[in-house]
């Protein structure tokens, strides 16, 4: 909340900014706007990013701010690949010149279940080709925070169960990474009738921390060496 806090003055900014350009149609970025959950549904990471521009900032929540397209890539990639499935919808937007904004509420999904729903605001520019895009991104979630500790099922397949399994033993096993970024516990199962089919229940005490770590060049990085094949990753909530 804080954060939306912070990006107030800019909207009264981008309002107040360039007296003597006319209002434009807000329609230059409505309809550019209405590409990026269908980017995100359709799993084109690709078509995500270039709705950006190459220095976009973005400030997701319980995460430090990004610059450029590979902090878009890496968290709206991790939505991607956790089988995340979103939809935007407008509150308001307005053009000025060559800047505009959009401010609108989002809903994320997982497996048919609602899993959050907040509110965003976006800055835009029309670069020098007359394409708009989005210099600046902040969303957070209207669900409070909670204290108590969630339960969240991870299902993947892997290339090797035995070195997958080898990567969750010893002293600086996946549990002391897992541990050090909001999941203290977390118990390994895998699939009698296929060894490859491998899971996860974890106990988390801190949600965002946790996400974090999994979208970060850490987390990525531990997947890629424990042989989790990303395509196949389900993850579960825990019902309420």
């Amino acid at each position: 909340m804080n954060k939306l806090m912070v990006v107030l003055p800019l909207i009264s900014l981008l309002a107040g900014c360039d007296q003597g350009a006319p209002a434009g149609d807000p329609a230059l970025i409505t309809s550019r706007a209405a590409e990026w959950d269908v980017a995100l549904n359709a799993g084109d990471i690709d078509a995500v990013a270039a709705l950006y521009t190459d220095n976009a900032r973005l400030l997701a929540p319980n995460a430090e701010m990004t610059v450029g397209l590979d902090g878009i890539r890496a968290t709206f990639g991790g939505m991607i690949d956790a089988g995340l499935s979103g939809k935007l919808t407008g509150v308001e937007a307005r053009v000025s010149g060559d800047i505009g904004y959009r401010v609108g509420r989002y809903a994320l999904s997982a497996g048919g279940k609602e899993v959050d729903v907040g509110k965003f605001v976006e800055t835009w520019e029309r670069g020098t080709d007359g394409v708009w895009r989005i210099s600046n991104d902040i969303y957070n979630s209207d669900r409070p925070t909670s204290s108590a500790n969630a339960h969240l099922l991870i299902v993947h397949e892997v290339e090797n169960a035995d070195r997958w399994m080898a990567a969750w033993r010893g002293d600086n096993s996946r549990h002391k990474l897992f541990a050090d970024n909001g999941a203290a516990h977390v118990h390994n199962f895998r699939s009698v009738d296929n060894p490859n089919l491998t899971g996860l229940v974890i106990n988390v005490s801190d949600m965002g921390a946790l996400q974090e770590m999994l979208e970060s060049a850490e987390g990525v990085a531990a997947a890629e060496q424990d042989g989790v094949r990303m395509n196949t990753v389900k993850i579960l909530f825990e019902a309420q």
